[in-house]
């Protein structure tokens, strides 16, 4: 994991974004992210984290909504960033994935002569 974390920290110091890493004993399975409650035992089979304020949720989305908060919290105040000094951010522009991520093939782009291939795999004239 010290690869990716390095590799990480450094795409996003070329983006000029941010990495925020949190502690590796903080809680965020275990914490209800409704209420606050920490749950003293947490068992890895159990999928669903239900909390007695009545939160019932998948347990890696409130992990990942505990994650947000920190992160959240530890960021400037009102979403600042570089980019945005007054937390605004402006429109982001949707760029779609092409090729295996989406399951359509991507044309290929010819690097030289074509040449057709038969059913065996020999050059066709």
């Amino acid at each position: 994991m010290g690869e990716v974390r390095r590799q990480s920290v450094y795409k996003a110091e070329w983006q000029g974004t941010a990495v925020h890493i949190a502690d590796r004993w903080y809680p965020s399975s275990k914490t209800c992210s409704a209420c606050g409650e920490v749950k003293a035992k947490l068992s890895l089979k159990k999928r669903v984290f239900k909390c007695e304020c009545g939160l019932r949720l998948d347990r890696d989305l409130n992990a990942a909504r505990n994650l947000a908060a920190l992160v959240q919290a530890s960021s400037p105040s009102c979403g600042a960033t570089v980019n945005e000094p007054d937390g605004t951010p402006r429109k982001a522009r949707t760029v779609r994935a092409a090729g295996i991520a989406t399951g359509r093939l991507t044309p290929r782009v010819s690097q030289g002569r074509d040449r057709e291939v038969s059913d065996q795999g020999t050059d066709l004239p």
